[in-house]
């Protein structure tokens, strides 16, 4: 049985695509704040839809290379053809577990985001990281904690989309709220001058509202397949949850997520 709770592949892309348009402005300046810049060469772990691969890409430019990994086949082939149709040839993707990454010392900036939170072994992945960073170069890392997120007016669907995402997550193995203990993680692989940012995307309007419908929906082949919820309550709960988005008085929040970062040391 898969551990990873969210549904994959062209489903799984098209959450992603979703999720990488809300998330764009605050991971664009995360990126810039740290340093990404033209000619270097950065690896994003665990990169699903590729869309910070792509990014990166595009900044570093024709004199840089970006390495893609992920474990799911189907949405690296996915992120690939997007990569040839912006004709990004400094784009190298690797189906690669995360934490048996081998590398040492090959890249100025490694990154992931929404990946430790559903390991088991965080640590192994940051240790990776880390060791997978030249000296000097950076680490940075978006995680969420779940149990922040809010949508007002109270929503009964979306409190038990909330309680349901993380008891999921937790039996898979994971860590819905992963996201504080990113600092302590990073300090113990060895990283220095460890920083920390506290970003919440929140809609009144828009797509993003929708993230937590789609999400639920996502997830409830693992839901149901852990015995948390019935089929028809959980689409109960993604019905209510599209209605709530609907609502132009609700407004609905994503998860807490922290933004990370350190360096190897030289």
């Amino acid at each position: 049985m898969s551990r990873y709770v969210i549904r994959g592949g062209r489903e799984g892309k098209e959450r992603l695509s979703l999720l990488s348009e809300v998330m764009f402005p605050t991971t664009s300046q995360l990126l810039r704040n740290v340093g990404l810049f033209k000619g270097m060469k950065c690896l994003d772990v665990g990169c699903g839809g590729g869309h910070v691969t792509l990014y990166m890409a595009e900044m570093v430019g024709e004199a840089g290379k970006v390495v893609g990994t992920d474990l799911d086949g189907e949405i690296l082939e996915l992120t690939r053809q997007d990569a040839a149709a912006a004709n990004l040839r400094n784009v190298e993707l690797r189906c690669v577990d995360a934490s048996t990454c081998q590398e040492e010392g090959e890249y100025d900036l490694v990154y992931a985001r929404f990946l430790l939170t559903h390991v088991s072994e965080p640590e192994k992945c940051v240790d990776a990281m880390l060791r997978a960073c030249k000296p000097t170069g950076v680490i940075v890392i978006e995680d969420i904690e779940f149990t922040g997120s809010f949508c007002y007016p109270h929503s009964t669907a979306y409190e038990k989309y909330v309680k349901l995402y993380q008891e999921v997550v937790y039996r898979r193995g994971g860590d819905p709220n992963i996201g504080p203990k990113l600092p302590g993680l990073l300090r113990k692989a060895g990283a220095q001058s460890v920083q920390v940012n506290v970003v919440q995307p929140t809609h009144i309007e828009g797509a993003g509202k929708y993230m937590a419908a789609i999400t639920m929906e996502r997830i409830s082949d693992s839901v149901v397949s852990e015995g948390l919820a019935s089929k028809s309550e959980v689409h109960q709960i993604v019905s209510d949850l599209e209605l709530a988005a609907e609502d132009p008085e609700t407004v609905m929040s994503l998860p807490r997520i922290f933004q990370t970062w350190g360096r190897r040391p030289a």
